[in-house]
């Protein structure tokens, strides 16, 4: 086989002709089939320092969604099962708010656009507006669905966006979604497809599909906040970092497995993390989802300090990356785990990366500032826990979401505390033991 980094752009594809489907597309969709509560939604806010002009933005809007397969892909259910096929280009809506005084404008609007489900079938899977805040100021909204982007694909998104509104007599050829899709597929039972799967099997070989989490006495509504973390964490983390020679993503999965171990009182937890399956060159910049998610698992003993968590960990992280290229509904497949409804086996803890700095941008001359908000996660929590890590501005911020159905707000905030303080504490407690007396008291 051709390596793909050689493959020529693809001819355009027919409108309504069926395509490939990714693996993580298609568990998303079979979520939200299982449970129509769920919201695959990605919404997305900028502080815009200067001015748009809302009829160029729409227009550049529709010529993003014609140079993108996957801004006017369908997703179809029928007798014959799932298929996803395309439409001709459409225009969105561009929704102008006068936002000048409304204040929680802003996040009214993104929690509408959160909550509305979409159209599947119909292949117009965004929403936008842009809202006048006065002071030479606005704010671009976006919603989108899941099925269609990715925290990768976001600077692309802006870029894209950029070119469109600035030099549209210019157009330049793209990679299309279904080429990623159709080499995903390819994969499948190759040699070293097969050898990551035996990974995988050997690695979560003994593991519970689920890390225990104190259920409320009655369901509450889910819920989302920021963690407290001190300034200066990320500086402070930077010499644990540089001496055992890992990142900052493996030293918050070790906080995390750590405040799971004493949380639960077990020697073995595991939790999920979304990864980026770009690795081919063409794929670096795919406008769509190229997720996949992989397993960290971690095991302690008695005698087991914060330092070998770490190490373990960072040996997890990096055999993980290596062993990506088998998707997670095949690993499960192969185990074979008991189910739970509500429930993502080895998954339903789920530590994510979220490099803000990297979704900040210029559009025209204006500069686009990323815009977060806690509450919106509470709406579309899928897993009955999710830590997300960001950075901004050189600062380290620590979301929580939780389902409230799995976790009481009472216990979420205690969780929290305890993963803040192993975060805060690492550099200085490398040799503490993960484990102590009274661990396990919230089982």
């Amino acid at each position: 086989m051709d390596s793909v980094s050689r493959m020529s752009p693809p001819d355009a594809a027919a409108a309504d002709a069926p395509l490939a489907m990714s693996a993580f597309q298609r568990r998303i969709w079979l979520a939200e089939l299982i449970d129509p509560d769920v919201r695959n939604h990605v919404p997305l806010a900028w502080e815009v320092a200067g001015r748009l002009d809302p009829g160029r933005l729409r227009a550049a809007l529709g010529r993003l969604v014609a140079a993108h397969e996957i801004l006017r892909t369908r997703f179809i259910e029928d007798d014959n099962g799932l298929s996803v096929r395309l439409r001709e280009p459409w225009l969105p809506e561009l929704e102008v708010l006068d936002l000048r005084e409304a204040p929680d404008g802003m996040m009214d609007w993104l929690d509408a656009a959160v909550r509305r489900p979409f159209d599947l079938e119909s292949g117009q899977l965004l929403r936008a507006a842009l809202g006048e805040l006065g002071d030479d100021r606005q704010v671009l909204l976006l919603c989108l669905h899941h099925l269609v982007i990715d925290g990768e694909s976001v600077p692309l998104l802006l870029a894209e966006l950029d070119r469109h509104y600035t030099t549209p007599d210019r157009p330049r050829p793209v990679v299309q979604y279904r080429e990623f899709a159709a080499f995903q597929q390819r994969q499948r039972d190759t040699d070293a497809w097969n050898t990551d799967l035996l990974y995988w099997e050997s690695t979560l070989r003994g593991a519970s599909p689920d890390t225990p989490l104190p259920v409320p006495e009655r369901p509450e509504p889910n819920g989302a906040f920021q963690v407290s973390l001190p300034a200066g964490l990320l500086d402070s983390l930077q010499k644990v970092q540089s001496e055992r020679r890992v990142s900052w993503f493996m030293v918050a999965a070790t906080a995390l497995a750590v405040t799971l171990h004493r949380w639960a009182g077990l020697d073995d937890v595991t939790f999920g993390s979304p990864t980026a399956n770009r690795d081919e060159p063409p794929f670096a910049e795919l406008l769509g989802p190229c997720l996949n998610t992989v397993v960290l698992r971690s095991r302690v003993t008695s005698d087991s300090t914060l330092l070998d968590a770490l190490m373990q960990m960072r040996d997890q992280a990096l055999d993980a990356l290596e062993h990506q290229s088998v998707e997670f509904d095949d690993v499960v497949a192969r185990l074979k785990p008991p189910r739970r409804f509500g429930h993502t086996p080895y998954t339903n803890v789920t530590l994510n990366m979220n490099l803000l700095d990297d979704h900040a941008a210029d559009l025209d001359g204006t500069r686009l500032t990323p815009v977060l908000d806690d509450s919106l996660r509470s709406n579309y929590a899928k897993f009955g826990l999710t830590v997300t890590m960001a950075q901004r501005d050189g600062r380290l911020i620590a979301l929580m979401a939780y389902r409230g159905d799995q976790l009481s707000a009472s216990h979420a905030q205690e969780l929290a505390a305890e993963f803040a303080d192993v975060l805060t504490r690492f550099p200085q407690a490398l040799n503490e033991p993960v484990m102590s007396p009274g661990t396990g008291r919230r089982r």
